[in-house]
């Protein structure tokens, strides 16, 4: 039940980011390299939780059953990982940019 919860809720955090996009581009202030970089981190933090607490904590359900999972989890869990370091390294560069502007 709770990856159920867990997903209905990314779904109504996806839905409201929608919203919010649709309206930073109504005013014209959507700032393309921050949107990427959030997208990124968020994909990335999504993913992470999802192999190491769902997977791994709560064993609630794994990638594949059947196989062995330890290459698997590495590629769930590093593609997470390589998600979560682009993104932030993204938002970084833009607070950087920014800093600079000033």
């Amino acid at each position: 039940m709770s990856d159920g919860v867990f997903h209905a809720f990314s779904w109504f955090a996806t839905v409201a980011s929608l919203f919010l996009f649709a309206d930073l581009r109504r005013r014209s202030a959507l700032q393309a390299r921050r949107w990427l970089g959030g997208i990124l981190a968020g994909v990335g933090g999504f993913q992470l939780f999802d192999g190491l607490v769902q997977h791994k904590l709560l064993d609630l359900h794994e990638v594949r059953y059947g196989v062995d999972l330890l290459p698997y989890d590495l590629a769930w869990n590093g593609a997470a990982l390589a998600f979560l370091v682009a993104g932030v390294s993204v938002l970084l560069a833009a607070r950087r940019a920014d800093t600079r502007r000033d």
